[in-house]
């Protein structure tokens, strides 16, 4: 893997797990990220104007895309409802790569190496001893740890899912033009489910009381998706897609810092072994 794509990941991994941040400490966190995400759309916009412009046969990959996306979104607010965040992200972002890798062989044709399988062990290993670990408190849902877990998992299932296909599209249409299609279709479809959930007063209420920190990290979504489709141009989309998950050590040392959960010799052996089998993937894949 190129040092230019190796950057790219590796600042992708920040900035996405400084906005999951954002919304895990937000009150309401739906609306938030509703909100987020329609600034976001809005900042990138205009590449749809002055961008490269996209061929006609890349518009079913942004419908398709952007409906997991949608649905990852509405994964992800119901996976920090459930679980701690340094529980949820790790799982989340974790065990996506393992699914990429699959559907990154079966649909595009990537040859996975010995070390890239033993990478996979690895990482495999290292979520079942993060999942294991104990919830900071009671589930208020009523069911249990284990609702956390399974929410993170389909929040993982649903990352694999959208990034084979951008994998695929940005084989052939500019990432950073095809990304603010994405966005500005995951919006629109994010905003009908808001709309039928929430009254308008509620929106507006979120709205006034953290419009700046709405406005700083709206931008950042597209922009940590656009940093890694462009690693996607550079490299084999199963161990870039891998290599951004390095982002798990930091959400749980943010977790730790920031929000009190606790992180423990267990959730740091496991966050570890996640990462560990991230950059096996990534160096022997």
């Amino acid at each position: 893997m190129s040092i230019l794509a190796l950057g790219l990941l590796l600042l992708a991994a920040a900035v996405h797990a400084g906005w999951n941040l954002s919304v895990k400490l937000a009150d309401e966190k739906w609306i938030f990220m509703w909100w987020a995400l329609l600034v976001g759309s809005l900042a990138f916009a205009p590449l749809l104007l002055v961008g490269a412009p996209l061929p006609g046969n890349v518009w079913p990959y942004v419908l398709g895309s952007a409906l997991a996306e949608a649905a990852y979104f509405l994964a992800l607010a119901n996976a920090y409802r459930l679980a701690d965040f340094s529980l949820a992200y790790p799982i989340a972002r974790g065990a996506a790569p393992a699914l990429l890798a699959l559907w990154a062989v079966v649909w595009l044709d990537e040859d996975l190496r010995s070390g890239g399988v033993l990478g996979l062990v690895v990482l495999i290993l290292g979520l079942m001893v993060v999942a294991s670990t104990p919830r900071r408190a009671p589930d208020r849902s009523g069911g249990g740890a284990r609702s956390g877990v399974l929410a993170a998992l389909a929040v993982a299932m649903l990352i694999s899912l959208y990034s084979v296909i951008d994998g695929a599209a940005v084989r052939f249409a500019p990432p950073a033009t095809y990304n603010a299609a994405i966005t500005g279709t995951t919006a629109l479809l994010i905003t009908l489910v808001t709309l039928l959930r929430y009254d308008r007063q509620a929106l507006l209420a979120v709205w006034r009381l953290q419009w700046p920190k709405i406005v700083l990290v709206g931008p950042l979504i597209p922009l940590s998706y656009t940093l890694v489709l462009v690693a996607y141009t550079l490299a084999p989309v199963a161990y870039a897609g891998a290599v951004r998950e390095v982002s798990v050590v930091l959400a749980a040392l943010a977790g730790w810092l920031w929000l009190g959960e606790p992180l423990g010799g267990t959730r740091v052996v496991g966050a570890l072994l996640i990462c560990a089998g991230i950059v096996a993937i990534a160096l022997l894949g």
